[in-house]
């Protein structure tokens, strides 16, 4: 054979392979595009295990959802703090006792009253932050009272409320 005719047998067995090739590279393609959606899919259940398994992540995690569902009982419970104080202010006790948590009726009217007694004149609050745990609130607040036509200001008070079991309502933590 001369070296012209060999060149094209080698060139034509080249060829045929390339073809080969082709074929098995398009046939294996979607056995690999498949074997990489698997891989895929594990690999992302294996971090979600891993995210449910450690906790300091399962607590950022609680933390970021109660951001979420929570802001309505924040904003409950800061009603609840409101009304409790301009009853104060406005001397209007019985609106102010309602909102006091008072389990099985244990303190009346007259108790909150005489408790009452001897506390100065309430002018302002200013509501700064409010937290909740479960079925605790505290409430932090900036007040103002007059005493002898002075006024002082207290800073950062912190209001304690539990949430009624009877009316699933935040109530002021007023005697415990």
């Amino acid at each position: 054979m001369n070296q012209r005719s060999l060149l094209k047998t080698s060139f034509k067995a080249l060829s045929s392979d390339k073809h080969k090739l082709a074929k098995i590279r398009f046939k294996t393609c979607p056995v690999l595009s498949l074997f990489c959606v698997v891989l895929i899919i594990l690999s992302l259940l294996s971090f979600c295990l891993f995210l449910t398994s450690c906790t300091q992540l399962r607590t950022l995690k609680d933390n970021i959802l109660n951001k979420f569902t929570n802001s309505k009982e924040e904003e409950r419970a800061v009603k609840v703090v409101e009304n409790f104080f301009n009853a104060l202010v406005g001397k209007n006790y019985e609106v102010a006792f309602q909102n006091i948590y008072n389990p099985e009726g244990k303190k009346s009217l007259d108790d909150f009253k005489n408790e009452l007694a001897s506390m100065t004149d309430i002018v302002s609050i200013d509501i700064n932050w409010v937290e909740i745990r479960n079925n605790v609130a505290v409430v932090g607040i900036d007040l103002i009272d007059t005493y002898d036509n002075e006024e002082k200001m207290y800073k950062d008070i912190r209001v304690s409320l539990l949430k009624d079991k009877e009316d699933n309502a935040w109530k002021i933590n007023f005697w415990n």
